[in-house]
């Protein structure tokens, strides 16, 4: 009896491997639906930050991740910007999210930066 409990209380591993696989897939690509974040793409900053937060937020991604997920999609131009800021910015999303809002709206004020 014992052991016909254990059978029925027992998950086979492969379904749960399946289950994860299947969900790291999606998740892979919902992410890589996000497009890179190029020089004309900053006008549209906001709209930007809104896929990503609602992608990230639909993945249910964990915020201290979100930091560096997003600046996989920079450009070499915010690359340079993230690394002079990152300190400051300390993995926060909303303060990354300010913060490059800030420096994309500077841009566009000043071009020749």
């Amino acid at each position: 009896f014992s052991d016909e409990q254990k059978t029925e209380d027992y998950i086979p591993p492969v379904e749960n491997k399946s289950n994860f696989q299947s969900f790291r897939m999606q998740e892979k690509i919902a992410l890589q639906s996000i497009h890179t974040l190029t020089t004309e793409e900053m006008i549209q900053i906001d709209q930007w930050l809104s896929i990503l937060n609602k992608t990230f937020e639909d993945l249910e991604f964990p915020p201290l991740y979100r930091v560096f997920q997003a600046t996989t999609y920079f450009n070499d131009e915010l690359q340079i910007w993230y690394e002079t800021t990152k300190h400051e910015i300390n993995n926060d999303w909303s303060s990354f999210c300010d913060r490059l809002k800030q420096y994309v709206l500077d841009r566009q004020m000043n071009p020749s930066t």
